[in-house]
């Protein structure tokens, strides 16, 4: 995950005008990304003379970061530098950037946590979405309804679920300005009940979740694994949905597909009104470039737009990448962005993953993020039904998706399992239409 992010990063570097080849090559391309949280990252340098290149202000190297890292993952990122292998630098950034994000989000009765560029006005609206953004229309105008409440979101990363939660969230404090409206993610949620178990004051933290109108929670699917949270969510969730506020939640699965959350959250997350966001089809695509050329004066044809849109077809992010590479291609060339152009700027942005082989760690990395499980427990002995699944789609897909690949062979990934066990597994998945569903959805994450 980090290796793809900074692989992104440098794609969009290499085209900031702020940027040398120079440093490009012989600083940024030997970066790694040593500490990843939700407003940060840290990265490690080979050497000191590189990291005083990278701080030196004028170079403007680290606001170039930032931005490369906020666009990727759609939110603020912070950029900290250290020397490869001095722990205790790392230990001294950790700390710091903790404590200024701790900072940032302490939430008040005037904060919201909101993004004002996350609006319904802004959003592009299609066929892959049309039925969510009616829904959190209905939401926005009426919050605390209860065929709405609680609105659940879902989807695959990169489609537009925080932007219509933010959206939500910024109509309502407009037409109700005395609601008290709070955004927040599952892991800075996380973050705050393990912070109130260290200070021993609980009744600060389930104030401030729970003595607001609207919550809103992104990304859900990081409860699964923390039990102490969860049950700490579920009380938080019935003190709400009792006293008639509204909540609104994300994830990348629907909840019947998050096996390893408790079932009280998944059954009461059933009750309310839940609803998929597709990947954006041809058409919501370009819509969404031709938006975002009323505000960028780059001269483009239509055929170097189709372009784009014919090949960013993952996800938003992927489609907003490609924009901003273009952007910094324009901004440097100053001429009209030509197909030839296109294909040639855009060539190492499109074209590793269709190159690309599938391999065996990659299926497993794949579907450990889909469930939300570590690889280690999928290889591992036990056999609970929330580890025995995923590993059984596992084998699935080794056949499936991998060549010259024999029943052994798959078992000898799975801690040597004999190929009747992995005959069984196989075939488990194959009559079990909800596995099969997840393989079509994990198959979206894998080379075609």
């Amino acid at each position: 995950m980090a290796e793809d992010i900074l692989n992104s990063a440098l794609e969009i570097l290499q085209c900031d005008s702020r940027i040398t080849p120079a440093i490009f090559n012989s600083i940024l391309k030997k970066i790694k990304i040593v500490k990843k949280e939700n407003n940060f990252i840290i990265i490690s340098c080979r050497d000191s003379y590189s990291i005083n290149i990278i701080k030196d202000k004028k170079n403007n190297i680290i606001a170039a970061l930032e931005d490369a890292f906020s666009l990727i993952l759609e939110r603020k990122i912070n950029v900290s530098v250290v020397e490869e292998n001095d722990t205790k630098s790392l230990e001294s950034a950790i700390i710091a950037e903790r404590k200024a994000t701790n900072q940032n989000n302490s939430f008040n009765n005037n904060k919201t946590n909101l993004q004002s560029l996350y609006t319904f006005e802004n959003f592009i609206v299609g066929n892959c979405n049309r039925y969510a953004h009616a829904a959190s229309i209905c939401v926005a105008d009426k919050p605390g309804q209860t065929q709405y409440n609680p609105l659940f979101l879902w989807g695959n990363s990169g489609l537009g679920k925080t932007h219509l939660m933010q959206a939500i969230g910024n109509r309502i404090v407009d037409i109700h300005p005395g609601m008290r409206v709070i955004y927040t993610t599952c892991e800075n949620f996380t973050n705050e009940y393990i912070k109130s178990i260290n200070s021993k004051n609980y009744n600060e933290f389930r104030d401030m979740f729970r003595n607001v109108d609207v919550l809103m929670i992104d990304d859900i699917q990081f409860l699964i694994g923390k039990e102490g949270v969860q049950s700490e969510f579920f009380n938080t969730f019935e003190t709400l949905i009792n006293n008639g506020k509204q909540i609104i939640i994300t994830s990348d699965k629907a909840p019947t597909n998050l096996i390893s959350l408790d079932e009280r959250l998944t059954s009461r997350f059933q009750n309310g009104y839940t609803m998929d966001v597709q990947p954006p089809d041809f058409e919501t695509r370009k819509a969404i470039i031709i938006s975002k050329l009323k505000d960028n004066p780059i001269l483009m044809s239509e055929e170097v737009i189709d372009y784009i849109c014919e090949n960013a077809t993952s996800h938003i992010r992927q489609l907003n990448g490609a924009f901003n590479i273009l952007t910094s291609f324009y901004a440097l060339s100053r001429n009209e962005i030509t197909l030839d152009d296109a294909k040639s700027v855009l060539y190492t942005f499109f074209s590793p993953k269709k190159a690309e082989q599938i391999t065996p760690e990659m299926i497993m990395t794949v579907v450990s993020q889909y469930y939300g499980i570590d690889i280690s427990k999928i290889t591992s002995k036990s056999r609970s039904r929330d580890i025995l699944e995923p590993r059984n789609v596992c084998m699935y897909l080794f056949k499936e998706k991998l060549e010259n690949i024999t029943l052994k062979g798959i078992g000898k990934y799975f801690g040597g399992k004999d190929h009747t066990t992995v005959i069984n597994a196989i075939e488990k998945v194959d009559a079990n239409e909800r596995l099969l569903h997840d393989i079509e959805e994990i198959l979206k994450s894998l080379p075609s």
